[in-house]
C-alpha cells in the first residue's frame, strides 16, 4: 500500500533533525577545532619562548657562594624567567594555573621540577636542559556544545638545550701571566726536560694544569663529576676540553660580587665560572689525556686522546704496560693561508720548519694579521688556554683574565735535563733518538719505543692570527653560550 502524505511528512522531519544534528557535528569539528587548533598552536609558541628562556636565565645571584644555593637559585631565575616569557604570549594568562600540579603534568625522565615555583617546569640536574609545560587550560566550545562537548583542554610542552660554540676548545693548561706574551711554551710532568720552552725559569715559565670540573655536557659525552675524581677529570678534561662555558674576570680588585667559582657553581651549565684552582701535578694524565684518552666520567664509553688519529703518525708502537699511540701530524704551517699581503714571512710556501714559524708568528703578532684558514679551527691540536691576572701568581683561587689561542706541538718521551730518547714534531720527517737541546726541535720518532710521554711544547697564537670561524665566539666572550629547542 502507498505511503500517505503524512506519513511522508513524518519521516522528512526526521530525516531533516538528522541532517540538522549532523551539520551542526560538522559546524562543531570546523569552528572549534579550527579554534582549537589556534589554541594549541599559540601554546606551544608560548611553551618554546618559556623552554629557551628558561634554559638562558637559569643562572645563581652574583656573589653566591654555596653549591646548593646557587643551583637552587638558577633553577628558580630560570623558572620565573620562563612563567613571565610564557605569560607575555597567551591570550588569557589569568588561565594558565601555575601553582597546580595537577594542570603540568610529570616531567620527562631525567628531569626535576622546581620547588616551590611551579610544576610546568623543570631542569636537568646540570641545569643544562630546561622543560617547560603550559599548564592545561579548558577551551570552552561553541557548536561541540550542542554534542556534549563544553570544553577541551589544551597544553603544549617543550625542551631547550644550553650550548656553547667552540665546545671543548678549553685546556685545562694555566697560563701564568709571565708567560703570556712568549710565541712558545711547555707543560711537562716533572723536573725533566729542563732546556728550551721547558726551562724552570720564570722569566720563560710553563704551563701548569687546572682543576676544571665536568659538568655534564651531551655533546661532548662527558657526565657530571664535581668532586674527587681528580685524574679521571683531568685526563677527560685534557682529551675533551672543558665541557662548560667560562667567563673572564675582570681583575683586581677582586670583590666577591666579581667572582663565579668553578667549583661552587658545579654543575651549573650557564654559571660561566671565572676563576679556578690549579691542579696538583700534571703526571701521567698528561700522556694519558693527549695520547690514549679513557673511559671514566664519560657517557659514550671510550673516548680517544686530544691528539690521537688513526691516519696519523706512530709514537709508539707496543701493547705493554699501553696501547699503541697514533698521533696527528699535521704541523702549524699546515694551516697557514697560501699568501699574506704584507707578510711574506708567513706565506704557506715559505714556511716548513719550527724557526721558520715562530718568525712568522712574531712577525704577524706585531702586525696583527690574520695568517690562518679556517681549518685550524677543527685541528686536534689547536685550543685555548687560560690566561692568569698577574696578581695571581701566587696562589688559589685563580682569577682567569682571558684565553689565549694554543697550537700543541712537540711531545717528548723519556726525558732528562738535558735530552729526551724520543720526541715527535708534526710535519718533521722521522730522523731516530734526539740530540742535546736545541736540535730536538727537528727531531722526529722512529714509532717503535715504549717510552713515557714527559712532555708538550705549544705554539702560542694570539686571537687577531685567526679566522672569525675560531675566535668567534671565542672562549669567554659573552655570546659563546647557545639556546636550541630540541624536542
Amino acid at each position: 500500500m502507498p505511503m500517505s502524505l503524512k506519513a511522508d511528512k513524518g519521516a522528512s522531519a526526521i530525516l531533516i533533525a538528522v541532517v540538522m544534528l549532523l551539520l551542526m557535528g560538522f559546524a562543531a569539528l570546523a569552528i572549534d577545532f579550527g579554534a582549537i587548533t589556534n589554541e594549541r598552536r599559540q601554546d606551544q609558541a608560548a611553551a618554546d619562548t618559556a623552554a629557551l628562556a628558561a634554559a638562558q636565565f637559569a643562572q645563581p645571584n652574583p656573589g653566591c657562594t654555596s653549591t646548593s644555593t646557587c643551583a637552587a637559585q638558577a633553577r628558580t631565575n630560570g623558572a620565573n624567567e620562563a612563567i613571565l616569557v610564557a605569560n607575555a604570549s597567551l591570550d588569557d594568562p589569568s588561565l594558565a594555573d601555575w601553582s597546580d600540579p595537577a594542570m603540568c603534568g610529570t616531567p620527562p625522565a631525567g628531569f626535576t621540577a622546581v620547588t616551590g615555583v611551579s610544576s610546568c617546569v623543570a631542569f636537568t640536574s646540570n641545569v643544562g636542559r630546561a622543560w617547560v609545560r603550559i599548564p592545561t587550560i579548558a577551551s570552552p566550545t561553541f557548536f561541540a556544545k550542542l554534542i556534549g562537548f563544553d570544553s577541551v583542554d589544551v597544553s603544549a610542552d617543550a625542551i631547550a638545550d644550553a650550548g656553547f660554540d667552540n665546545a671543548g676548545d678549553v685546556l685545562p693548561f694555566l697560563m701564568p701571566g709571565n708567560a703570556a706574551g712568549t710565541d712558545y711554551n711547555c707543560l711537562k710532568t716533572g723536573p725533566n726536560p729542563s732546556w728550551g720552552a721547558c726551562e724552570d725559569l720564570p722569566t720563560i715559565g710553563n704551563f701548569g694544569a687546572m682543576d676544571f670540573f665536568l659538568y655534564g655536557n651531551p655533546e661532548l659525552g662527558t657526565t657530571q663529576e664535581c668532586t674527587g675524581a681528580t685524574n679521571a677529570r683531568l685526563v677527560s678534561n685534557i682529551a675533551r676540553g672543558i665541557d662548560h662555558p667560562l667567563s673572564k674576570h675582570p681583575g683586581p680588585p677582586y670583590l666577591a660580587s666579581d667572582e663565579i667559582h668553578e667549583a661552587t657553581m658545579c654543575p651549573i651549565f650557564s654559571a660561566e665560572p671565572n676563576t679556578a684552582n690549579t691542579q696538583t701535578g700534571v703526571g701521567s694524565n698528561l700522556e694519558r689525556g693527549l695520547l690514549y684518552g679513557g673511559t671514566a666520567l664519560s657517557t659514550t664509553g671510550a673516548y680517544p686522546g686530544r691528539i690521537q688519529d688513526p691516519s696519523g703518525y706512530v709514537v709508539r708502537s707496543t701493547s705493554v704496560p699501553v696501547p699503541s699511540a697514533i698521533v696527528d701530524d699535521n704541523p702549524l704551517w699546515d694551516y697557514l693561508k697560501s699568501s699574506i699581503p704584507g707578510l711574506p714571512v708567513c706565506n704557506k710556501t715559505q714556511v716548513d720548519t719550527h724557526p721558520e714559524m715562530l718568525a712568522c708568528i712574531f712577525s704577524a703578532k706585531a702586525s696583527g694579521t690574520e695568517i690562518f684558514t679556517d681549518d685550524i679551527a677543527e685541528s686536534k691540536r689547536f685550543g685555548f688556554t687560560p690566561e692568569l691576572w698577574e696578581a695571581d701568581i701566587t696562589g688559589n683561587p685563580y682569577h682567569l683574565k682571558d684565553y689565549r689561542p694554543v697550537y700543541l706541538d712537540t711531545t717528548f718521551y723519556d726525558c732528562n735535563a738535558t735530552t729526551c730518547t724520543i720526541s715527535h714534531t708534526p710535519g718533521v720527517a722521522d730522523s731516530g733518538a734526539c740530540p742535546a737541546a736545541p736540535e730536538y726541535l727537528t727531531c722526529g720518532t722512529p714509532g717503535t719505543f715504549n717510552k713515557t710521554l714527559e712532555a708538550v711544547t705549544a705554539y702560542i697564537l694570539s686571537k687577531d692570527l685567526l679566522p672569525p670561524i675560531a675566535k668567534e665566539p671565542a672562549p669567554g666572550d659573552d655570546d659563546q653560550r647557545r639556546y636550541n629547542l630540541s624536542e
